[in-house]
C-alpha cells in the first residue's frame, strides 16, 4: 500500500517546483534575449508595445505550424512547372493559386 504523504511535504514539493520552474523562465528568457540582440531588435526604436505585438504574432505563427521553411524545389522541377524562361531554384511557400 502506497505510503500517503502529509501536507507539508506536498507544499515543500510545490514551492521547490515553483522555484525549478522560474529559473527555467530566467533561462529562456536570457535566450531570447540573446537571439533578439542577435537579430538587431536593441537597435530598433520600438515600443514595448509594438514589439509585444509582433513577437505575439510570431509566436501565433509558430503555434499554427507556418513556421517551416518554404521547401526549395529543384530547378528542373521548376522550369517545366514555370515555363522554359525560368530560371534558378524556385520557393514553394506550400500556397497554390
Amino acid at each position: 500500500m502506497a505510503r500517503r504523504r502529509n501536507r507539508a511535504d506536498i507544499l515543500a514539493e510545490i514551492e521547490d517546483l515553483k522555484k525549478q520552474l522560474a529559473e527555467s523562465e530566467e533561462r529562456e528568457e536570457r535566450r531570447i534575449g540573446k537571439i533578439a540582440n542577435k537579430a538587431g531588435l536593441l537597435d530598433l526604436d520600438i515600443s514595448d508595445e509594438d514589439l509585444t505585438k509582433a513577437l505575439t504574432e510570431l509566436a501565433a505563427r509558430f503555434r499554427k505550424g507556418r513556421h517551416k521553411a518554404p521547401a526549395v524545389v529543384d530547378p528542373p522541377a521548376a522550369a517545366s512547372e514555370a515555363g522554359a524562361g525560368s530560371k534558378g531554384p524556385q520557393l514553394d511557400d506550400g500556397a497554390r493559386t
